[in-house]
């Protein structure tokens, strides 16, 4: 194992994950403690733990809140990742299939890789994608994971689609935008096999292949019952407008497991849980 990692954002969905992960390896800081906005904050972790690397799990993942806010999400996003990369520690920080815009009319059908040219369609994608340009520019072994439609326990739009059936026997579910689904501990574990390698520049880790909400939803309804009202992102008034179809693969040799195999070791893990 490396030396000691400092995870920003430790108390989110992956942070959470990775801080387990890591075990004693791992100092987790989150607000009010780490702020990423803020160098005197960063300088002052820094300082107070030497982390050989840092990996940044702290973001906005509310895209309308971006679209409505982008001061806040170029705050977060770019100059919390500049501040970050300014410290000249190595770099792991976590980025969006929304950096891809898909097709006008939802026609295309072929995964996007790392050497795909990005064309965000929304604030989120944007602030995301300069993000990427200060960690990678800022030293050659610092790495941008691009990652989709995070989840774990019962965070995330899949939990949500499974709680709705269990717990209301219906769910409304979007069926024009198709994207990976990615198990946390999944993506936790690829972080820590990356930090102990060399490697640096963009890797797109998901579960594979990608699905619309609609579909997912159908399938969990094959198993709990209840109703699937399937809608258009259109339908839903939402301020942020979404890649119609955003799903990712890898050209590069570290994956992550398919999704039918994380669906069904999440569903055990919270089933155990319950």
């Amino acid at each position: 194992m490396m030396e000691k990692v400092l995870v920003a954002g430790a108390s989110g969905r992956l942070g959470t994950e990775l801080v387990s992960l890591l075990g004693d390896g791992c100092i987790g800081m989150d607000l009010p403690v780490l702020d990423i906005t803020s160098p005197v904050s960063i300088e002052k972790a820094v300082a107070e733990h030497d982390p050989a690397a840092i990996v940044n799990c702290a973001a906005i993942t509310d895209v309308d809140l971006c679209q409505r806010n982008p001061e806040l999400a170029i705050k977060v996003h770019v100059d919390g990742v500049a501040n970050l990369a300014s410290t000249g520690r190595r770099l792991i920080t976590i980025s969006t299939d929304h950096v891809f815009g898909g097709e006008r009319g939802g026609t295309r059908t072929v995964p996007y890789d790392e050497d795909d040219r990005p064309s965000p369609v929304n604030v989120y994608g944007e602030s995301k994608l300069a993000g990427e340009s200060e960690a990678l520019g800022a030293r050659s072994d610092n790495i941008v994971i691009r990652t989709s439609w995070l989840f774990s326990g019962r965070e995330g739009l899949c939990p949500f689609i499974w709680n709705s059936l269990a717990s209301r026997g219906r769910v409304k579910a979007v069926k024009d935008q198709v994207a990976c689904f990615t198990y946390a501990p999944d993506l936790a574990g690829a972080i820590l096999r990356l930090l102990n390698t060399g490697y640096g520049g963009i890797f797109h880790l998901v579960n594979t292949p990608g699905l619309s909400p609609a579909v997912l939803a159908r399938r969990f309804a094959g198993v709990l019952g209840g109703m699937v009202e399937e809608v258009h992102w259109s339908d839903l008034g939402l301020d942020a407008p979404r890649p119609a179809y955003s799903e990712l693969r890898t050209s590069r040799r570290l994956t992550l497991p398919g999704v039918e195999d994380a669906l069904e070791r999440w569903r055990k893990d919270v089933t155990r849980n319950a």
